[in-house]
Formats: structure tokens, C-alpha cells, sequence
């Protein structure tokens, strides 16, 4: 027979099992679902201090679909995939909370396994986004202050993202990218012959209405409390030094820390939905 003693112990300690889960419920509920792409980009996120359950995604898109789906909390995606994602049903319930930005930069990439220099480019097939823009024009123009021939090169044009690929494929023999896309070209083998980290925002390659803005995070609005915790964190990273955040890229990845030191840092600073009317004005431009 139960006793009413023994009554009582089984009651306090269904009643500690249940606040118990409560608890590790809440606390569950408490540490943020954050998805990113990882790499050079994620600097400011690997060099954050701030504990929550990181994600790695091959795609930013999915990572977006991930956020209206619920089961993502915060992410990154690429700026120029946000004014489509703000488009589909669910992104009222997602706002804008920062970005990572990356100066536009003028880089040459050489397919590995050539060894011309900067002079010896007659005859070569380069990749460019636009027979106008602002990085090829930069490029041209420092090549001439430097005595190159470009007389004799082939332009092959192409979107920014295809070069990397068309590179590897041995179809171009260089490139001429956008700056946040060195490291990944240096990473892979090909060899940088040329930089200017000065080009101005203006033209259709270097869109000022983005100005060097390469990811948005976007944060569920019932998260947007907690997130600020986060974004706090991002933002204490401007405060570091430029080789405290390569070195939590190279702790973090295959990219080694020698790789990054020629490459400026990415930036992280809040911002809010008046970006999406910046970039929706922008694409009817």
C-alpha cells in the first residue's frame, strides 16, 4: 500500500522531471539556429564570440529556403538573391539584421599551371564581366602605367560567377573578378598576378546602390531580440585585428592563414529593411 510519504516523494519528483524539461526546452530554444556558407566570407562569424548552432551551407539559397521554412533562425545570404527571396510567401516573417561587405577590388587571376606575367598576356583568353566595366577599365589602365601589351588578349565576357569555373575548365586562361573572389581562385591553385583594392563603386559591375555589400543576414522577427546578442558580437569584430580574423578563417577551414594576407578583411555592420527597397530600386534601374 502507498503511503501517503511516498505519495508525496513521486509528486515532487514528476514535478522536478517536468520543470526539469521545461528548462532544457527553453534553454534549447534560447541558442539560435544561424546558417552560413562558411569560408573566407564567414570571417567575422568564426572570429565572434558568441555560442549558437552554426550551420554550414553549400548554398545561400537554401539557406533562405532553410529561414522560410522555420527551421533556421538567422542567415546569410547573397545580396543579389534577397530581393527574389523577399518576394516568396514567409519573408514577412524575416527581416533584415546586417551585412558583410568586401571591397569590390580588381583582381587578375592566371589559370594554375601557366606562368606568364603581367607582360606576357598577347595571345591569352580573359575573362571579364563587360567590355565597360569599372574592373577592367582599372585593370587596363594600371597594365598600360605598367608597359603591358594587352593589344593582342581576347576577352571572353562572362558573369563574375562563372570565371572561377570556366578557369578551372581551362576554357579561360585569366580572369578578371571581383575582389571576394580571389581567395577562393588562390585557394584553388590559380595565381594572383594583379590587384587594386581602390575601385569605386559606379557602373553595373560595382553597383553603388550595394555598395561592396556581398551577404545580408536575415533574422526571424520573433528571433530579432536574441539576435542581437549576435549581431553585437559580428560587430565587435571590426574592433580586432585584421590577421585575429585570418587566422579564425585558417582555424576554421582548408584556406591557409599565408593565403589570406594579401586579401583585405570582410566587414560586418548592422542594417535593416530599407535595404530591400535600395535593391529593388536598384533592379528597376
Amino acid at each position: 500500500m502507498v503511503t501517503e510519504s511516498v505519495l508525496k516523494i513521486i509528486l515532487v519528483l514528476s514535478l522536478s522531471l517536468i520543470l526539469t524539461a521545461c528548462g532544457t526546452d527553453e534553454a534549447r530554444d534560447a541558442v539560435l539556429k544561424i546558417g552560413h556558407g562558411g569560408g573566407y566570407l564567414s570571417a567575422t562569424i568564426y572570429a565572434a564570440e558568441y555560442d549558437a548552432d552554426f550551420s554550414q551551407f553549400h548554398s545561400s539559397s537554401d539557406i533562405g529556403y532553410a529561414l522560410l521554412a522555420g527551421t533556421l533562425d538567422a542567415g546569410f545570404i547573397e545580396t543579389d538573391k534577397l530581393t527574389a527571396f523577399s518576394m516568396l510567401s514567409g519573408f514577412e516573417r524575416l527581416t533584415v539584421a546586417g551585412v558583410i561587405t568586401y571591397p569590390y577590388g580588381a583582381v587578375v587571376v592566371l589559370r594554375k599551371g601557366l606562368d606568364n606575367r603581367l607582360q606576357e598576356l598577347g595571345g591569352l583568353t580573359i575573362a571579364a564581366r563587360s567590355p565597360d566595366c569599372a574592373l577592367l577599365q582599372t585593370f587596363i589602365t594600371d597594365a598600360q602605367r605598367l608597359n603591358a601589351d594587352l593589344s593582342q588578349v581576347n576577352y571572353s565576357y562572362m558573369a563574375f560567377d562563372a570565371m572561377l569555373p570556366a578557369l578551372e575548365a581551362g576554357i579561360v586562361d585569366a580572369a578578371v573578378i571581383k575582389g571576394h573572389y580571389s581567395v577562393t581562385a588562390q585557394a584553388e591553385g590559380h595565381l594572383v598576378l594583379y590587384q587594386n583594392w581602390e575601385v569605386a563603386a559606379g557602373d553595373e559591375c560595382c553597383p553603388p546602390i550595394i555598395d561592396q555589400t556581398i551577404l545580408v543576414l536575415l533574422v526571424r522577427r520573433d528571433k530579432s531580440e536574441q539576435a542581437e546578442v549576435f549581431t553585437d558580437a559580428l560587430t565587435a569584430t571590426g574592433l580586432l585585428a585584421p590577421d585575429k580574423l585570418r587566422h579564425a578563417v585558417a582555424d576554421n577551414t582548408a584556406i591557409r592563414f599565408e593565403t589570406l594576407q594579401n586579401h583585405p578583411v570582410p566587414e560586418f555592420s548592422t542594417a535593416d529593411d530599407g535595404l530591400i527597397l535600395s535593391l529593388g530600386e536598384h533592379d528597376h534601374e
